[in-house]
């Protein structure tokens, strides 16, 4: 099957940045979608792991600072996020406005933490184990 323009426009039109913004709570639903959470240095994550990408939670919260060893394009992508109002001051920490869909879990990470970081190990589901374990357990690793 040959995309239509429209269908090509429509792509371009969704993508923020590097991620698009959140499909309908419809579409994740399980069994397609799984929750994951992260928490730390006072800030709570909720996201999940779809076939479009790593979807954040509204509400999820994101530090304010950023380690100074932090890669340029995750700073960046934060600093779009703020201005675009996707990442809103709450003072001591951001909150994300709406559900946003990351290229990776690293990505989702990174931005929520301040830092780089490994969001296969940094998303945990609800009984402790992280994003690399549910898909090497999913895929009979």
């Amino acid at each position: 099957d040959l995309i239509g323009v429209a269908d090509v426009r429509r792509r371009e039109e969704v993508q923020l940045i590097e991620g698009r913004p959140a499909l309908p709570d419809e579409d994740l639903r399980p069994p397609r979608c799984m929750a994951f959470g992260i928490e730390m240095k006072g800030i709570e994550g909720r996201g999940m792991d779809t076939p479009q990408g790593f979807v954040v939670r509204a509400g999820s919260k994101a530090v304010k600072k950023e380690v100074a060893s932090i890669h340029s394009y995750l700073s960046e992508l934060r600093q779009t996020l703020i201005q675009k109002a996707v990442l809103a001051d709450q003072g001591d920490s951001y909150r994300l406005s709406q559900d946003y869909t990351f290229a990776s879990p690293s990505t989702a990470a990174g931005v929520l933490l301040g830092r780089s970081a490994n969001g296969r190990v940094e998303w945990k589901d609800g009984q402790g184990r992280s994003l690399k374990e549910v898909q090497e357990a999913e895929a009979g690793v």
